[in-house]
């Protein structure tokens, strides 16, 4: 796989995922040959699209532009993929924008396919295709899968290749941050609050989840993404554990402001620093859905919604 900023040609043979998340715009190129599929390239944006809502729940101009922009490149990538084989989806903040056709218009002006918004159910749904055709290892198994994206969270509990619920929860790393983080300062009454309210959400499905069951949980987002660096750089097993969770909280509250976060931190070390920003509010939902769920691990997953939408679209799933 490369990423770089030469444009390719690409032919019939690709196939190209656009996710128009509400923290980041993702662009990922597979190759399709002899059954197998190949990624050949990725773009990813931090365009922190729920950022730019206001309390009216309407996108900033800003943030509109700074999605256009991004989808503009994304579309040079996108020119010689038959449209057929591409697959554009939008998620969480622009499903609750009131002026989120003031976007969508110019957005497919730009783009060569017309863009999905996708339900929360969909989006929930799609997240849990994406883990079980990436490891199909637990398959036979009733699996958990959490997604904490940037305006939402998708909850799903599926067996083999079927999800048997999933809902989507209107709490985010993003959304968080801005609302409980908004001083940037790190406190313990910062945290207590953002994990008060994320509880008081997730309180209203956990009796149906605990009740209903599963043997195995896995994560498929940033947030958790930027947990498994950090147990990665210490050469521990990628397992997500409450004590865990309470020891990086205990650690960024230590550096005293999101500013502070840096790799050279001890407690980060192997984090990304672009996960830096948002890590205190993702962490927060996802204390919050330990505690409500009674969650004892949780392991990673490298499939979720892109993967998902891909392997819809392959022909040997049609």
């Amino acid at each position: 796989m490369t990423i770089t900023n030469k444009i390719p040609q690409y032919d019939d043979k690709h196939y190209a995922v656009v996710d128009l998340g509400s923290n980041s715009f993702h662009l990922l190129i597979t190759r399709l040959k002899s059954k197998k599929i190949t990624n050949v390239s990725k773009v990813k944006r931090k365009i922190r699209l729920a950022a730019g809502l206001n309390e009216q729940l309407e996108l900033s101009t800003d943030a509109i532009n700074r999605g256009l922009d991004c989808l503009s490149l994304f579309a040079k990538h996108l020119a010689t993929i038959p449209p057929d084989n591409i697959r554009i989806v939008a998620t969480a903040t622009l499903r609750i924008a009131k002026n989120r056709n003031e976007f969508l218009s110019k957005a497919n002006e730009i783009l060569p396919s017309e863009i999905k918004l996708l339900s929360g159910e969909q989006e929930a749904e799609t997240i849990y295709s994406g883990v079980a055709h990436t490891d199909k290892s637990n398959l036979t198994q009733k699996q958990l899968v959490i997604d904490i994206g940037g305006a939402s969270t998708e909850l799903i509990i599926g067996r083999d290749f079927s999800a048997k619920k999933a809902i989507s929860l209107n709490i985010g790393c993003v959304s968080f941050k801005k609302v409980y983080f908004t001083n940037k300062q790190l406190t313990e009454e910062n945290f207590a609050s953002a994990i008060h309210a994320a509880s008081q959400v997730i309180r209203s499905i956990s009796t149906d989840f605990i009740k209903l069951g599963w043997q195995s949980a896995v994560g498929s987002s940033g947030t958790i993404q930027a947990l498994a660096e950090i147990l990665s750089y210490r050469q521990q097993k990628i397992i997500i554990t409450a004590d865990f969770l309470q020891e990086i909280k205990q650690a960024l509250i230590c550096c005293k402001t999101i500013d502070a976060i840096t790799i050279n931190n001890v407690a980060f070390k192997g984090l990304r620093a672009d996960r830096a920003p948002v890590l205190a509010s993702g962490l927060s939902i996802l204390i919050a859905l330990f505690n409500c769920l009674k969650i004892k691990e949780l392991k990673l997953s490298t499939g979720a919604l892109r993967e998902g939408l891909l392997f819809e679209m392959l022909p040997h799933n049609n």
